[in-house]
């Protein structure tokens, strides 16, 4: 029976696995080849190293290229100041991510006050900002967790109980063991059982002539 289920958890062990293995690998053909830096191997070739530096050099490219265009239009409009938004380029969109966050949180505190001063998470707000986007992905992700684990859990039971160690193969040493530890729990149980019913037996009163005649009776018509 297969045990594995799919879900964030076992996505995220299998992308950790494939990534240790791209950087091992790349890596190892950065030294057969000499080469210095990661992101100057071959794309086919380049790890999440090389990956990586090269989005970082692209990313700085962008700056310096938006940063050149936004002096100019800044002088273009007699030194008046031009906001990285205006220009299109990581700091204009980390700019517009600060607004979008700003906004969010202004419009969340008008919530609270309209919902009695109780508290207004970010992903139930009117305006669903940057930390709403991500808390809701959160716990999306959280309660794709929760049935996974859950689901992981049934498989897991429903496998132990199809494939018992004591009644698969009881001589081997698992299934001899788990037969021990079992019958150690079992046999106190099955004492106090016995214990129980003696004390009962012990207990219990002289049959009076009345029932004597009923069950003589009953034994009577079972004989007919």
């Amino acid at each position: 029976m297969d045990l594995e289920v799919g879900g964030p958890l076992s996505n995220l062990e299998s992308s950790a696995v494939t990534l240790l293995e791209r950087i091992r690998s790349s890596e190892k053909e950065r030294v057969l080849t000499s080469t210095l830096r990661p992101k100057d191997l071959e794309e086919e070739k380049r790890g999440p190293l090389g990956d990586l530096e090269a989005k970082v050099v692209s990313a700085l490219d962008e700056i310096k290229r938006a940063e050149k265009l936004r002096m100019e239009q800044s002088q273009m409009r007699g030194g008046e100041i031009v906001r990285p938004i205006d220009v299109p380029g990581p700091l204009g969109e980390m700019e517009l991510w600060y607004l979008e966050l700003i906004t969010a949180e202004k419009q969340r505190v008008k919530d609270r006050e309209k919902n009695q001063g109780d508290l207004v998470r970010p992903k139930d707000a009117s305006i669903q900002g940057p930390m709403g986007t991500a808390e809701r992905q959160v716990s999306e992700a959280i309660n794709v967790i929760k049935e996974e684990e859950r689901e992981r859990l049934k498989n897991v039971k429903r496998f132990l109980e199809d494939k018992r160690p004591m009644e698969a193969d009881r001589k081997s040493a698992l299934g001899w063991t788990e037969a021990l530890i079992v019958g150690m729990f079992r046999a106190p149980q099955l004492l106090f059982r016995v214990v129980d019913r003696v004390k009962e037996l012990m207990q219990s009163e002289e049959l009076g002539s009345d029932d004597k005649r009923i069950m003589q009776k009953d034994d009577s018509n079972k004989k007919d």
